[in-house]
C-alpha cells in the first residue's frame, strides 16, 4: 500500500522538485490536535531532512479549516513544536524572515468562523515573532464578496503577502484571461498600493473533468500571471489526487489503472503525455516567471520526452 509516511516517498516528492527545477513545497498543517497530529509532526521532520537533502526549501502551511480552538492553539503549535524547523538551512525565508502562510481566513462558510479581529490578532502575533506571514485567502477577498466575508480587508492587509484560491474558479484558457483582467491586475494594483506581495495560484486543472488541455491550461496561467508581475507563484497542488489538479506524476493511459475504472489519464483528450509532464510544465513556468526563458503565450514544454 502507498504511504505518504514512508521517508522513501518524501524523498522521490523533493528529488523530482529539484530534477524539473521547482523551489520547494508548502507543508499543509491542519488543526494539529486531531487525530492526525502525530503523523503530521512525523512528516514534518521528514520533509525537513528531505528539503536539506535536495536543496529545496520548505515552510509550514497552515490550514485551519474547521479548527476550533485555532486563535490559541496556532500560536502554541508554532512556538511548542513548528518554530524549531526555521533554524534548517531549508526552510524558506522571506526578506529574512521564516516563512508561515495561514490558509483560510475570510472565507464565508461555517468552516472558517473567526471574525476579521481574531485573524488579526493571529497575524500580528506571528508577525511578532520575526515570521513573513502569507495568507491562503479567498478568491474575491479585495471586493469582499462571493466566497470572502465582508468587513474583512483589515485582516488582509495585516498579511505580507496574499495568495487567492483558484482551484474551482477557471477551467480553461479564456477563463484564465477573464481573470487576468478583472481580478488579477486589480489584485497587483491593489497589492502594489498596500505594500503587500502577490501570490496567485496556478492549476494545472481538474483532470477527472477534462480541463487540463495537454498543458495549454495551465502555461496560459504562467503567462498571465507573469503579465500581471506578481511576486510569486503558488502551485494548486502537488498531490492533491482527490480534487484532480496534482502536478506529480500521473497515470500516463489506460493500460496503467484499473480495468472498468472510472479515472481519467493525462491522455484524455487525444494527446500522449509522460508521466512527469506536469512537474516539467512547472518547472518552465517558473522559469519564465523569473525571466530565464521569454515571455510567450505558446507553450515551450512538449508533452512527450
Amino acid at each position: 500500500m502507498f504511504s505518504s509516511f514512508s521517508d522513501q516517498t518524501v524523498n522521490i516528492h523533493f528529488q523530482w522538485l529539484q530534477r524539473n527545477g521547482i523551489d520547494g513545497a508548502a507543508l499543509q498543517r491542519f488543526n494539529p490536535n486531531g487525530q492526525e497530529g502525530p503523523v503530521r509532526n512525523a512528516i514534518t521532520t521528514k520533509m525537513r531532512t528531505a528539503a536539506e537533502t535536495y536543496n529545496r526549501k520548505f515552510y509550514i502551511m497552515y490550514d485551519v479549516s474547521g479548527w476550533t480552538n485555532m486563535q490559541s492553539e496556532i500560536k502554541s503549535d508554532w512556538i511548542n513544536l513548528m518554530s524549531k524547523y526555521n533554524t534548517s538551512k531549508a526552510y524558506a525565508r522571506q526578506n529574512g524572515k521564516p516563512v508561515v502562510c495561514i490558509w483560510g481566513f475570510g472565507f464565508s462558510d461555517p468552516n472558517h468562523p473567526w471574525n476579521a479581529d481574531v485573524c488579526v490578532d493571529v497575524i500580528n502575533w506571528f508577525k511578532a515573532q520575526g515570521c513573513y506571514v502569507i495568507g491562503g485567502v479567498p478568491t474575491h477577498w479585495r471586493t469582499q464578496d462571493s466566497d470572502s466575508k465582508p468587513n474583512f480587508i483589515s485582516a488582509y492587509n495585516a498579511f505580507n503577502m496574499l495568495s487567492p484560491w483558484m482551484v474551482g474558479r477557471i477551467g480553461n484558457a479564456g477563463d484564465s484571461d477573464n481573470f487576468y483582467t478583472n481580478v488579477n491586475l486589480p489584485d497587483q494594483a491593489y497589492c502594489n498600493a498596500h505594500n503587500i506581495d502577490y501570490q496567485p495560484c496556478v492549476l494545472p486543472g481538474d483532470l477527472q473533468e477534462r480541463q487540463r488541455a495537454h498543458g495549454d491550461f495551465m502555461w496560459r496561467q504562467f503567462y498571465n500571471m507573469k503579465r500581471v508581475n506578481c511576486q510569486g507563484i503558488y502551485i494548486s497542488m502537488f498531490d492533491e489526487f482527490n480534487e484532480g489538479n496534482q502536478i506529480v506524476p500521473t497515470a500516463t493511459n489506460s493500460s496503467v489503472i484499473p480495468a472498468g475504472s472510472s479515472f481519467q489519464t493525462l491522455d484524455e483528450d487525444g494527446t500522449a503525455c509522460s508521466a512527469d509532464y506536469y512537474m516539467r510544465l512547472t518547472g518552465d513556468g517558473g522559469r519564465m516567471l523569473k525571466g530565464e526563458i521569454a515571455l510567450t503565450p505558446v507553450r515551450p514544454t512538449k508533452p512527450m520526452v
